[in-house]
């Protein structure tokens, strides 16, 4: 055995490294290497330790190491005591084309659920939860990107994933340190940086194909058919019955069409506002929909000196969709720039610069294609001659996509991102971070008219009401955000006689966010003409426009203690102000957690099983005001001009209410975070993992209230629910190697459940979907329970005497023998 200085960290074991970077001490840089043998073989679970501190990490499954950021500073995984998970960029690698890093990440992490909507490009509706949900109202993960808070998961959606260095989620009370906007956990992430030496280039592409899957299998028309013949029947319908002649109509004209300009219809008081009567077998799920792929490209020049690194990386995503009609697409362009300047030997600048564009474009009537259902089996895709086509009032769907006009989305962003680091003493450093991000997206959507036809597509239809031309409409929309951040802090690093290893921070942060919006739309317009056009009427999309701005300011502070790095203890504390408040501005927020590095203890040192084996407590309270408005303590009115009572030559102007009265009474929501964890390695580190316990209880949840209709206005949330929430978590990991062949097995995973143990007020069950139902969980599903089939006359009337008087179902005595029940 022996011990390896690398760039001032040690290693120990029969190893040796390769440097990839300077000294942390040094430069304060995240430290990346890889440890291996005399053989050139990568060692797994060899501890990395920063000379002087206790800073340091673990080889991974192929030998690698660094030392990760973790919310204003630096810690190691071996004495974290919250539970923290972090991923590295090799969660991106080998993903082909990436909408969203999170596409990359779902299933992976234990406790982040993350799931999406749609599968339209750039429209996918990405959703994120840290062990689910901590209140009837929205609490998304705080998004962090290189020290500079973002708005929500739309953050990510036009980041390359490619510049993300690692991730960093802070679940329980580790994320306390972010006070009030930590209620649904936060999501830090550090995007790559340069490493010292010659100037490298890197370029990488990949090509993705989308393939459609999991489609319903539809009925042939002779399928249905038989199941309209079937169903009417079983009704009481008789021959005479206009469905039952249609299907048989269908079964007997099966690949043709009766056209009523030479040939009579057959109903003459049913289908009366029909041209024709086709009986095509369509496959609408290979007509609408059908393979597609998109792309990515990334080029990254990256660089430099002790004095000076820089990284320039330029990045291209097209992506496809697999809906066969109409434009539908997303394109993301993104430029980064990032520079490290050691200005003096106690002065250093981390500077970042970035320019993200989205593009995209989707169907204006994309939810009448999509939205209405799958056609009646026997109605065609388009006319003869490849025309639209139109039954009656129905209009082919894929022509909603394909003529309805462009919903057209252009997002630009830019994030500039300024950190200096001042060394006021070797144990003492001053770190400041300046953030600005703006973002600009515009809109514009197009409704078009569309002409339609019967199948041999010789005559228009009128009745279809998007034929309309002085119904089309022009809207176009603009908003923009700004958003500005400043915060400082002071860290505190010493061991003290080798043995007690502290680390303080103490800081204060302001952030700033401005917000406004407008939009105009106008009817009976040039769809040739790209600009705002039309000669019919012009209206405000939101009669007045948005515009808002709110700002917080924190104060907070973090105290780090461990023996020999075998007892772990951590403080931290944070007070926020709100300008949502008008009252009850400030709150105090805190966490605490201990650990025991149950292998690091003396009765330890002889058994060869366990090479790790960590415990971990915390308990935390972490704040939400996702509740409560922007102006909650202000009355706030609405002026329509000319919408009231006659007087004169024109209309009067009307001053209400917003329909809300304003209060001073409400306060942030706070969540009681509990968690225990234990971290595990054992067999010589082949099989790593870690398990976690964990619950959240928020009990002034902020809910409505039923008062006396006196009130005229809605008097708002009150801090009276109560809401709880519980789980499990784990991720395991097997590492090994067979001859030359190393290879690596494991799992993630995830188990969450809530309760809605006080809204207020006493609910009603009812069968289908409730949001919020007292005594279960979200988003609950209501059914009735299936206790058999009437099988005797008898039974149907005992089954009648007890639930058909005063039933609150819907039940009535047309139930039949044979009857589920």
């Amino acid at each position: 055995m022996y011990s390896l200085i690398i760039g001032g960290v040690y290693c120990n074991g029969l190893a040796y490294a390769n440097e990839e970077s300077e000294s942390l001490l040094q430069e304060k840089r995240t430290i990346r290497g890889k440890v291996i043998d005399e053989n050139d073989k990568a060692i797994v679970g060899v501890n990395i330790a920063e000379k002087g501190t206790s800073n340091g990490a673990y080889t991974d499954a192929s030998g690698s190491f660094s030392l990760d950021v973790l919310g204003y500073g630096t810690q190691k995984k071996a004495t974290l005591t919250g539970a923290v998970t972090i991923v590295s960029d090799k969660i991106m690698a080998d993903k082909g084309t990436l909408s969203s890093p999170l596409q990359a990440m779902q299933g992976q992490v234990p406790g982040v659920i993350i799931t999406r909507n749609s599968s339209a490009p750039g429209d996918e509706s990405w959703a994120m939860k840290l062990r689910g949900a901590v209140s009837a109202n929205s609490a998304d993960p705080l998004i962090v990107i290189d020290g500079v808070a973002y708005e929500g998961i739309n953050a990510l959606r036009n980041i390359n994933p490619q510049d993300i260095q690692s991730i960093n989620f802070l679940k329980d009370a580790s994320a306390a340190i972010y006070g009030s906007r930590a209620a649904g956990g936060v999501v830090l992430i550090t995007t790559k940086r340069a490493d010292e030496g010659k100037t490298k280039i890197e370029y990488t592409a990949s090509y993705t194909q989308k393939k459609v899957d999991l489609q319903p299998h539809l009925m042939s028309m002779d399928q249905w058919a038989d199941a309209v013949l079937q169903a009417r029947a079983n009704d009481g319908y008789t021959e005479s019955d206009s469905w039952v002649q249609y299907a048989k109509l269908a079964k007997q004209y099966a690949g043709r069409y009766i056209d009523f300009e030479h040939s009579a219809n057959p109903f003459p008081a049913a289908f009366t506002d029909v041209m024709d009567m086709p009986f095509i077998d369509t496959n609408w799920s290979d007509i609408l929909f059908g393979d597609a792929s998109s792309t990515q490209h990334n080029l990254a020049v990256s660089g430099g000196t002790a004095k000076n690194l820089y990284r320039l990386s330029f990045g291209y995503m097209f992506d496809d969709s697999n809906l066969q009609w109409g434009n539908n697409s997303n394109s993301r362009y993104n430029i980064r720039l990032s520079n490290v300047f050691q200005l003096t030997n106690r002065i250093k600048l981390e500077s970042m610069i970035a320019y993200n564009r989205q593009d995209q474009v989707v169907p204006s009537k994309i939810g009448n294609a999509l939205t209405s259902g799958y056609p009646q089996p026997g109605l065609p895709a388009a006319t003869i001659d490849g025309k639209p086509y139109s039954w009656g009032t129905w209009l082919s769907p894929n022509w909603f996509a394909e003529l309805g006009g462009d919903n057209k989305l252009k997002v630009s962003e830019v994030n500039i991102g300024e950190q200096f680091t001042i060394n006021l003493h070797k144990n003492l450093d001053l770190v400041s971070n300046l953030g600005y991000n703006t973002s600009s997206a515009t809109r514009d959507v197009k409704n078009l008219a569309i002409k339609s036809f019967n199948y041999s597509g010789t005559r228009e239809n009128a009745n279809v009401s998007v034929a309309q031309q002085a119904n089309t409409t022009y809207q176009k929309t603009s908003s923009y955000r700004d958003f500005y951040s400043l915060s400082a802090y002071l860290n505190y690093k010493k061991v003290f006689h080798e043995v007690h290893n502290v680390n303080a921070m103490a800081g204060t942060q302001y952030e700033l966010t401005q917000y406004d919006y407008f939009g105009v739309q106008v009817k009976d317009i040039q769809s040739s003409l790209d600009a705002i056009n039309g000669a019919g009427d012009i209206t405000l999309t939101d009669n007045k426009g948005t515009k808002w701005h709110e700002a917080i300011m924190s104060y907070y502070s973090r105290l780090n203690y461990n023996y020999k790095e075998k007892y772990l203890l951590e403080a931290l504390l944070r007070y926020d102000g709100s300008s949502r408040f008008k009252e009850n501005r400030w709150s105090l927020f805190w966490g605490a957690s201990g650990g025991w590095r149950i292998t690091e203890e003396a009765f330890m040192k002889d058994q060869s099983v366990f090479n790790d084996l960590k415990l971990r407590l915390s308990y935390g309270i972490i704040g939400n005001q996702s509740g409560i408005d922007r102006y909650e303590g202000q009355q706030l009115y609405n002026f329509t001009s000319q919408s009231g009572a006659l007087l004169g030559n024109g209309k009067a102007t009307i001053i209400n209410t917003n329909g809300k009265i304003a209060s001073s009474g409400r306060e942030w929501e706070r969540i009681h975070n509990y968690n225990i964890g234990l971290d595990f390695g054992v067999l010589s580190n082949r099989l790593t993992g870690s398990i976690e316990l964990f619950q959240k209880k928020n009990n002034n949840m902020l809910i409505t209230i039923t008062y006396p209709g006196i009130l005229g206005d809605n008097a708002g949330y009150s801090n009276q629910g109560k809401f709880e929430s519980h789980g499990y978590e784990g991720i395991v990991n097997w590492s090994d190697k067979t001859g030359s062949l190393r290879y690596n097995v494991g799992g993630t995973f995830t188990f969450y459940d809530n309760e809605l143990t006080d809204i207020g007020a006493t609910s009603v069950l009812a069968a289908g979907f409730s949001a919020q139902q007292q005594d279960y969980p979200l988003n609950s599903v209501f059914g009735y329970k299936y206790t058999g089939k009437i099988q005797t006359e008898e039974q149907r009337q005992e089954y009648l005497s007890k639930y058909l008087a005063g039933n609150t179902i819907g039940l009535t005595d047309a139930i039949r023998l044979g009857e589920y029940v």
